[in-house]
């Protein structure tokens, strides 16, 4: 049996204190210029561009399509994701969420267009008025059940749009669909 040499082992003992090292600076440390809303905007930019996307794939007339009767239907899926969307990021900003962050009534594709705009702007701004300081408070959501930086909501939100997000493809594909090609950044699409 081969053992690791002395290199080997300061190599990991290494690499395992790199990892401690970074994952204890503090948010917002790092480059220059490096805060947290800045840096989380160009993933969330991502995220509104590709969902708005999927949803725009779906022709108006299938927004009521459900794979099966007990699941949303496609248009019921996007309204969730807005409205999770007005409620993170109302949260986070530590406001309740306003009046147009609740969807009623039908879901037509041109109405749940309008919503999911509406939530991925209102996410945008709520982003943009965290600076570092306020990222890291920690607050409390659904009546005390979690407790979280503001920053960790927000990548909650993000993590919620793609799991729903993940959900539509497969509504699209059952519609003889391709979905839109994925992105892994603002310039350059997938090799999937």
């Amino acid at each position: 049996m081969k053992t690791r040499g002395h290199h080997g082992c300061m190599k990991t003992a290494l690499l395992a204190l790199g990892v401690v090292a970074l994952a204890s600076l503090p948010l917002g440390a790092g480059a220059e210029g490096h805060h947290f809303s800045g840096d989380f905007a160009v993933d969330w930019k991502l995220q509104m561009e590709y969902t708005i996307e999927v949803a725009e794939a779906m022709p108006a007339e299938k927004y009521g399509f459900k794979p099966s009767e007990e699941m949303r239907s496609f248009g019921q899926l996007m309204a969730h994701i807005g409205g999770a969307n007005y409620f993170f990021a109302a949260t986070a900003r530590g406001a309740e969420p306003p009046a147009e962050g609740k969807f009623e009534g039908e879901t037509t594709k041109e109405r749940v267009l309008s919503f999911l705009k509406g939530s991925f702007q209102y996410a945008k701004e709520a982003i943009a008025s965290l600076d570092d300081d306020k990222a890291r408070e920690e607050i409390t959501i659904f009546g005390g059940q979690f407790i979280m930086s503001r920053a960790k909501l927000c990548e909650f939100m993000r993590n919620h749009v793609t799991h729903h997000r993940g959900y539509a493809l497969p509504y699209l594909r059952l519609n003889g669909i391709a979905p839109p090609s994925y992105r892994f950044s603002q310039r350059n699409t997938s090799p999937m």
